[in-house]
């Protein structure tokens, strides 16, 4: 074996192995997860890597109110709810794929088009806590990168928030894109909406 071969070996066994042939894009459906999408487009169409949109609702982190008035409704009541909160984002998901939304939303002329790349996208909607979903489905869907956004707070970077927990734990590479100059918005799910449509619903 010549020099030049035993040389390029190593070489060629680490591109393989950090190939990108994944993305697990965690998104959380506010007015900035468009600019975060882009770059993830932009990973994508260079490894022409599949991409699987993830959107949290979390469980946990919403209003009392809110989990005062589920724990008084049937499962079958509960699970109806789920199951519209559920569509409306995944509709909400697909919405913001399209070339429409995208120049709306950012005003780029030369944005990046899913319709236009021909990547495999799939957009999945979880409930629970937002740290372990998206560490579990990068494992899940076997996702050789995670890439989400962060968002600056008053007195609060983003280093402290859900970006710092998710990349402390990860078993692969993640990427946070910095969104400087805005604030965290209430991700969709669980939309205030629902409580009047359901406040005479059947109780336990």
């Amino acid at each position: 074996m010549s020099q030049n071969n035993t040389n390029q070996m190593p070489q060629d066994t680490l591109t393989n192995k950090n190939h990108i042939k994944r993305i697990l894009y965690a998104t959380d459906l506010t007015k900035s997860a468009p600019k975060v999408y882009q770059y993830v487009l932009y990973l994508a169409k260079q490894f022409n890597a599949e991409i699987v949109c993830l959107h949290v609702i979390d469980t946990y982190s919403q209003n009392a109110n809110m989990t005062f008035a589920m724990s008084y409704l049937t499962k079958e009541v509960q699970q109806e709810i789920l199951l519209q909160e559920s569509n409306k984002s995944l509709k909400e998901m697909a919405h913001r794929h399209s070339q429409s939304f995208i120049r709306q939303q950012l005003g780029l002329g030369d944005g990046l088009y899913p319709e236009q790349l021909g990547l495999t996208i799939v957009d999945k909607v979880v409930y629970g806590n937002a740290e372990e979903q998206i560490l579990k489905h990068s494992v899940n869907s076997n996702c050789d990168l995670i890439v989400m956004g962060a968002h600056e707070k008053p007195l609060i970077t983003f280093t402290t928030t859900l970006s710092k927990r998710v990349m402390k734990r990860s078993k692969v590479p993640v990427t946070v894109v910095p969104i400087p100059g805005e604030r965290k918005e209430q991700s969709t799910g669980f939309l205030h909406s629902f409580l009047p449509q359901f406040s005479t619903a059947r109780c336990k």
